[in-house]
């Protein structure tokens, strides 16, 4: 048993505290996150639709064109399909589409136009040169696939739909479809509300974790004081009282350890003198027991101190040393009450080898308190086991 650990915030709370961090940490990653996202799945709607429209168009074109044996050639020197061509372009007009166009790429690569859907104003010539701004234009006729490519504007969603017109598995012609799709305020407004919503319960949930924090510092803080002997700084009778039935007493042994003619000290240099055996004896037994094996004292009233001793791979011979230490280590003390005179004690210590042999606690106590006085029968400064 760890006897600390009952004096800190348990392991539960403490993952239950940083489950709860990492939930506020994704969250504010997710509010973060939250308008790109919603603008892409807005984009993705918006599109979907469009992209179909404009692959049937696709299809219809190439119908048109199915009897030809050199597809850029017939367009041009046809100008009824060419206006056939043009009026299949216009039905994919829209609000949000502004410019949809038949392309074909030359023998020096270069885009030109073969059919513009546009208003009369803003219409190009046949053969009229189209500027490409990205390798993505090429990548088609390699690919042979459909070829989206987004556009960065401040108020607007735009993108380019690429869609390729095959002939005996060779891109002939190139149909483009130029989306536009404004920011809509209003989604804008929900985006915000949204974000400033969550935000508001992350500041709320992390105001109340910091208090949840505090609260936990302080009762434990709090709880400790409870058990921790003001004067000696070792645990007090209420530890025992709170913490006696998680000792696992088959890992100890008990003793006793009482100051010897304490009552004299106290008649004959006043409390203070007292105060200060008790502090050094204290310190004493500290110093000399392993706190890191475990071991624990605790003062259990007046001039009396429990010590539990933990057994080492079941030598009990080890275990019991350390109490012959503390028995000599204070025997050769000298303990200085004042700036003049200096006193020597001695203690004596019953022990319980095996308090685990009892019903309880309690019970193994008494067999080491019984030990005690015969230790104190003996004629004091000696160690007696029950």
């Amino acid at each position: 048993m760890n006897n600390r650990k009952f004096l800190q915030i348990t392991p539960l709370k403490t993952l239950v505290t940083f489950f709860f961090v990492a939930i506020l940490s994704f969250l504010l990653y997710e509010v973060l996150n939250l308008e790109q996202r919603v603008e892409k799945n807005m984009l993705d709607i918006s599109t979907s639709d469009v992209l179909s429209i404009t692959k049937n168009n696709a299809n219809s074109i190439k119908q048109l064109l199915k009897k030809s044996d050199n597809y850029i050639e017939d367009i041009k020197g046809d100008e009824l399909l060419q206006k056939r061509i043009e009026n299949k372009l216009k039905l994919l007009i829209t609000d949000n589409i502004q410019y949809a166009y038949l392309l074909y790429r030359d023998k020096k690569n270069t885009f030109r136009f073969l059919a513009d859907a546009s208003k009369p104003d803003e219409k190009a010539l046949l053969d009229q040169k189209f500027d490409v701004d990205s390798k993505h234009w090429f990548d088609i006729y390699i690919k042979k696939k459909t070829e989206i490519i987004q556009h960065e504007f401040l108020k607007t969603l735009s993108i380019s739909f690429i869609v390729p017109i095959l002939k005996d598995n060779s891109v002939e012609l190139l149909l483009v479809v130029d989306f536009s799709l404004k920011k809509v305020e209003n989604i804008n407004g929900i985006i915000t509300l949204m974000k400033n919503g969550i935000i508001a319960i992350l500041l709320i949930s992390i105001l109340f974790l910091s208090v949840l924090l505090f609260q936990m510092f302080s009762y434990n803080k709090v709880k400790k004081s409870i058990f921790i002997d003001p004067l000696t700084q070792v645990y007090n009778r209420h530890y025992l009282e709170e913490y006696q039935d998680k000792i696992e007493l088959k890992d100890y042994i008990l003793a006793v350890v009482d100051i010897d003619f304490f009552k004299k000290v106290n008649d004959t240099y006043g409390h203070d003198a007292g105060d200060i055996v008790l502090k050094k004896t204290a310190e004493i037994i500290s110093h000399t027991i392993r706190v890191s094996n475990d071991d624990i004292i605790v003062r259990f009233g007046g001039e009396e101190f429990i010590v539990l001793i933990r057994k080492t791979d079941g030598n009990e011979q080890i275990t019991t040393s350390v109490l012959h230490r503390i028995l000599i280590n204070i025997q050769e003390y000298h303990f200085k009450i004042n700036i003049k005179e200096w006193i020597k004690i001695t203690v004596s210590i019953g022990v319980n080898l095996t308090p685990n042999k009892s019903d309880n606690f309690t019970e193994a106590f008494k067999l080491a308190d019984n030990a005690l006085y015969k230790a104190k029968e003996n004629g004091r400064n000696n160690i007696q086991i029950a």
